[in-house]
């Protein structure tokens, strides 16, 4: 499952990589309503395995993968979901160790070490940022002098147990999919990583990352093409307050006290987006 919005080029690139690989049955191109004309030029590669559809709406990332994973699963009554950014690439071998790693281990989702060449520093936590971890990201300066403890997921280290795994590559058990009724379409774009696992932590569910494998992640390229800077963060932002206010246990004042410092944080980068440009 790839969902595009106006990146057509970049989605090509992943489908010429993975459409000869034996071990996908099925692979659904959904264009997330493009206004640049991209469902127009993915349509020609329709054919054979690949199907090339488009959603009713632009809804974001989790309504445009919903709308692919529920087609894959009620046409094609597939056991396993793999869903994909257009901007990364894996290996055939990759695939199959995942899913094997999910037979073995019997949990319900899996995925490998992201590698992101672009942003070499950044790392995982294995767990969700607590409510003030979240907090302190809001600020612009404080947040570069307070650290919390955090239990990293850095490479060649087996395979680990986590409360969240990468959105941009992931495989996942397509009965659980359906009994979670998929990600959570309210929200537009970020925070469906945690969002996901906090499905899971409710029902019981298990997710894992194997980082003896690796993929490649040209990160944000996709939303780099349609949304600018302030724009992403306004919207990470909003993402972050839905999810703690609908998926942790945070009183009226916490979420109170969110809201002033998102109005804070927003506030100060758009003075500094401006001052930069």
């Amino acid at each position: 499952m790839i969902l595009n919005y106006n990146d057509a080029s970049s989605t090509l690139h992943i489908l010429k990589q993975i459409k000869n690989y034996s071990a996908i049955d099925h692979i659904v191109i959904v264009d997330n309503l493009s206004p640049d004309g991209s469902f127009q030029q993915l349509k020609s590669m329709a054919g054979d395995k690949v199907d090339i559809i488009q959603s009713d709406k632009n809804g974001g990332y989790s309504y445009g993968n919903n709308y692919g994973a529920f087609y894959l699963i009620e046409k094609y009554m597939v056991d396993i979901l793999v869903i994909a950014n257009p901007d990364v690439e894996f290996s055939e071998a990759f695939l199959i160790r995942i899913v094997q790693d999910m037979v073995n281990l019997k949990v319900q989702a899996a995925s490998g070490y992201m590698d992101m060449p672009a942003d070499p520093f950044l790392v995982r936590n294995r767990k969700i940022n607590s409510y003030w971890q979240e907090l302190l990201l809001c600020t612009v300066l404080l947040k570069q002098f307070v650290h919390f403890h955090n239990d990293y997921v850095l490479p060649n280290h087996g395979i680990i147990q986590v409360e969240w795994i990468p959105g941009s590559l992931f495989a996942i058990d397509a009965a659980v999919y359906k009994n979670i009724h998929g990600l959570d379409d309210r929200v537009f774009l970020y925070y469906e990583e945690q969002i996901l696992g906090k499905k899971f932590l409710k029902l019981g569910y298990r997710m894992i990352i194997d980082t003896d494998i690796s993929y490649f992640h040209n990160h944000s390229v996709s939303i780099d093409k349609s949304i600018k800077r302030y724009g992403k963060t306004a919207q990470l932002f909003k993402s972050r307050y839905y999810f703690y206010a609908n998926y942790e246990q945070v009183n009226f004042w916490q979420r109170f006290l969110m809201k002033a410092f998102i109005c804070y944080g927003l506030a100060a980068r758009k003075i500094l987006y401006n001052f930069i440009s």
